[in-house]
């Protein structure tokens, strides 16, 4: 006896193979580099592209509201699948997204594999510490232990246990803050 589909996993079902069979198609076309964050637990940016359903309830049960999806003007290729900036809104890994990601293009398994966004680079000629001021506010909003520290008045960053959150971003006293996140290469 044959099981019959109603229509929504009718529609489910080919929206998903479709979506598959399209990246799959495009895959060797594509270009794989990326200058932007996925949300944690991303796996491969072209497993990615092809994995993802651009379903977008990861951007929907992010409590900090940092996740977004790609607009139409992205291309084709990122359009509805989800990126985040943690130099605008940081990420506190909290994991929902990984939780709600049916596709598991976002897993628990990436990220135990890179528990990591990125890492903080200090900007010299904003940071008040390279100017001789007293300031510490990036350490104190540092939520990981070891990943900042003031060392002779200055922000010394540990590239080992950074997670690139960007918490500490909106902390910065300098004028347009002297902190940014950049992609960790793997």
């Amino acid at each position: 006896m044959t099981e019959r589909l109603n229509r929504r996993e009718f529609i489910n079902l080919n929206w998903e193979s479709t979506i598959g069979f399209l990246g799959n198609f495009l895959a060797p076309q594509m270009d794989v580099e990326r200058d932007f964050f996925r949300p944690p637990g991303s796996i491969s940016e072209l497993e990615f592209l092809t994995t993802c359903t651009r379903c977008g309830k990861c951007g929907e049960i992010c409590p900090e509201q940092s996740i977004r999806l790609f607009p139409l003007s992205s291309g084709a290729k990122l359009v509805n699948t989800p990126v985040l900036d943690p130099n605008e809104s940081p990420c506190t890994f909290c994991q929902k997204c990984i939780e709600v990601c049916r596709d598991n293009a976002l897993n628990l398994d990436a990220y135990k594999k890179q528990p990591f966004l990125g890492y903080i680079k200090v900007h010299k000629n904003r940071c008040l510490g390279f100017q001789q001021v007293m300031c510490d506010y990036c350490v104190r909003a540092c939520p990981v232990d070891g990943a900042l520290r003031i060392d002779n008045g200055v922000p010394v960053i540990s590239k080992q246990h950074c997670t690139g959150c960007g918490i500490c971003v909106p902390s910065c006293m300098a004028d347009g803050s002297a902190l940014q996140v950049i992609i960790k290469e793997t």
